[in-house]
This record gives C-alpha cells, structure tokens and sequence, in this order.
C-alpha cells in the first residue's frame, strides 16, 4: 500500500483581507518552464464568462517550489514541449459581449438556472477569426512567441454566448495537453455536439488529436454521457460529464477521470479507460463521491497519484498500473460548508520519482497576523 506523505504548505499569495468572493485566488496551474524553474499561475478575477480571458497572477520557483518570486506573464511561458522541439502554449481568448458579435440564429437557448441562459450556435455559421483554437507557438531554436489559430475539425462543433458574453467555447485547457506515446497530442474536452440536427442533451468528453505538431486536430473518440443512477439521484438532470482528465497508464493504457459536479451540487466523479490508444472507452464507473478539475500522474516509481475534490481536496494513490485499484485518499483540505474551506481546483507537478508538487487554494490561511485569507500554496506530496 502506497504510504503518502505531504509536506508543509508553502504560501505563494493571499487575496485582499475579506475577499470572499467566488472566484479570485482560485484555480492554480503548475509547469516546468525550458530553462528548469517552475511556473505557478492562478486565476484573480471572478469565476465567470465575463471573466475569460483576464489577466492572471503568476509566480516562479528555481528551487522546486521552496521559495517564490511574483513576475510578469510574459516572463513565465513554458507550454507543452513538443518532439520537434517547439513549445505549444493554449491561448484562452478575452470574451466579448454579444453586442459586439454578429450573432447567426442560435439552434438552442438553453435554462441552466433562472440566472444562467445559454445560447448555443452551429460553429459552422461564424466567420474564422471567432473560431477561438488559438494558441502560442515559440519555435525550437527561437525566442519569440507567435499567436497562431489551429484547424480543428469537429463534426457538428458548437458556440455559445452566455452572461451575454460570447465566450470563444469550447477551447483547449491550459496545461491538460499530452504527449501520446506516439508523439502526438491529445486534449480532451466536455462539450456539446449537433448530432443529426440536434444538441446532445448532455456534456460528452471529446478527446481531439494532433499529429502535425498542433498546427490541426481532428475527433479520436467521445466518452458519452452515462451516469449511474443509483450513485446519483440528479443523474438525469446533471449537466453531463465535464474537465477530463487522463494519464497515460504504466501498463499502456489511458485512463480517464471526469466531472459531474454542477448547479445541482455535489456529484460523483467517473472513471473510464481505453486500452485501444483511445480509440474506444469503457463505460464510465464511479471513482468516487465527489471531484471536480481531477488532476493525474504517474511518477518514476510507478506509483499514479490524483488529486480532487469539492468539498475539501483530497489526494489518492494507485500501484496498480492499470489505475483501476485506488488506496483511500488523503485529506488536504478539510471539507466545510460551500465555498467557505478550497475551491478545490489542484495542480500536480513531478519533482522526482517519489515525489510531486501539488498547488491548490485555502481559504482559511492565515496571513502574518493570523488573520484567515484566501490563499493559494504548495506543497509536496511524497509517495513510497
């Protein structure tokens, strides 16, 4: 049985005394820049369409995350390192109000809640430069970086406009790009299709594959949405699967983990697995009663370890290297009532072969005075 250790918290920001708002000192990213120092970025602005696009706050480490020091965004770039030897870096697009946009007739408007409609328009019918699938590229050998727009083929592909906002949705996560064994590029997406003239009722997991360095995608396969009722009596009326997640398992397959998490509140994540290099899946079963934006990876004593949450956050480890054998997970942020105890959002980071660097949000850190702020921190993870 994997023994997990984790190590002291290292605070790297707080938000404002009594910022309690949804949204700011969230949803961490960790990545390892070309030149060996590690990037942190988080989220400072509302957890909205509104906000899509805004700056962020970043922060750098030469010391694997021991000590921090805040910089600009452009001197923190490190992106997906390419077989070629170039850097690809997703570029999440600022949404624009509606007004600003010459909107097509929408196939659907959408009730999510009183306060939330959505809009959902045939992607086919807006011009090119509203297509979003933007990203940086800096060239192997060069310096600077080139915004680019890729050629993504999605039958049926969709956009939205939600919070009046015309959102440049779907689009590719930051840092949940993957080298493929092959040395392509997968991503995986949740999205909403028209398949046969209608919207997919659901959000289904679309993983999109690249062989020509990013330059254009194409489908590989979809995981459907099918819940299991008996774990989840909203199953039917949940929003569908959302932010996969998968790894590139020990004994050579994918294994995906996915979100059900939504206005409903809390529901169970899934796990599904391909042992055909993701060309079909198994059929989703539960991981466990909660997580949202999972995150996963396999360290170089082949221990895979995943981290999740809402409430609390939680971190889990397998030996088995199929992924299907998980031990208990290990609390990190203890769960309290909504929004009051993490947002639950975690990144993962390879330090060596025992140990990661895991980032997250607390919203009850103290600061120097002992006053409890919103906070975003690190700290190790150590599995033998």
């Amino acid at each position: 049985m994997p023994l997990i250790t984790l190590g002291e918290p290292v605070l790297i920001d707080q938000a404002p005394i009594g910022l309690k708002d949804w949204g700011p000192w969230q949803f961490p990213h960790l990545e390892r820049l070309a030149d060996g120092r590690i990037h942190l970025e988080f989220h400072v602005e509302a957890d909205s369409v509104t906000a899509y696009g805004l700056p962020t706050r970043h922060a750098l480490s030469a010391d694997d995350g021991g000590t921090w020091q805040a910089v600009e965004s452009r001197e923190a770039r490190g992106g997906l390192l390419l077989p070629n030897g170039d850097r690809l870096l997703p570029v999440q697009l600022q949404s624009r109000h509606r007004d600003e946009v010459t909107l097509p007739e929408p196939v659907l408007v959408q009730e999510d809640a009183p306060s939330r409609i959505t809009h959902i328009y045939r992607a086919a019918d807006f011009p090119a430069e509203l297509s979003g699938w933007r990203f940086l590229r800096q060239r192997s050998g060069e310096e600077d970086w080139v915004e680019e727009t890729a050629t993504v083929r999605m039958p049926g592909e969709i956009r939205i406009v939600r919070e009046e906002m015309y959102a440049f949705w779907p689009s590719f996560h930051h840092g949940r790009s993957q080298l493929a064994p092959d040395g392509s590029i997968w991503e995986a997406i949740h999205t909403k299709r028209i398949v046969e003239g209608k919207v997919q009722p659901a959000n289904n997991i679309v993983y999109l594959r690249s062989v020509d360095a990013g330059y254009s995608w194409d489908v590989l396969s979809e995981i459907l949405y099918q819940p299991d009722r008996e774990a989840d009596p909203h199953a039917d009326q949940r929003d569908g699967f959302t932010e996969p997640e998968f790894n590139f398992m020990p004994d050579g397959g994918v294994l995906c983990l996915l979100r059900t998490h939504d206005l409903l509140g809390v529901g169970p994540s899934y796990w599904s697995r391909s042992l055909d290099n993701g060309q079909s899946w198994s059929d989703p079963r539960v991981f466990d009663d909660r997580g949202v934006w999972p995150r996963m990876l396999t360290l170089g004593n082949g221990i895979t370890l995943a981290s999740y949450g809402r409430p609390g956050l939680y971190v889990r480890a397998t030996e088995d290297p199929a992924g299907l054998e998980w031990d208990e997970k290990k609390v990190v942020v203890e769960p309290a009532e909504r929004r009051q105890d993490t947002c639950s959002y975690s990144a993962l980071l390879a330090l060596d072969g025992n140990t990661a660097l895991l980032a997250y949000s607390d919203f009850n850190y103290p600061d120097a005075q002992g006053q409890k702020r919103k906070s975003i921190v690190v700290r190790t993870v150590t599995v033998t």
